[in-house]
């Protein structure tokens, strides 16, 4: 009996192991400083010039052209 209660604590254990290893990963993503839009970037390097924003969502769409190309 003494060995089946062992095994539940250690079972318990690994469970707990799992989890705090799922909230770790969690934290660690949030703490991850998140990319500046294309948008952004741009107005704050060029601040006096306009683009429509519809060009902006054009942005990125295209494959990189290779050197070759």
């Amino acid at each position: 009996m003494k060995a089946e209660r062992r095994e539940d604590i250690f079972e318990e254990i690994r469970q707990l192991k799992r989890r705090l290893s799922i909230v770790e990963r969690k934290a660690a993503a949030l703490q991850k400083p998140k990319p500046t839009s294309v948008r952004k970037a741009f107005r704050r390097k060029y601040p006096h010039i306009h683009i429509a924003p519809q060009l902006f969502n054009l942005v990125g769409i295209d494959p990189p052209l290779s050197l070759a190309e």
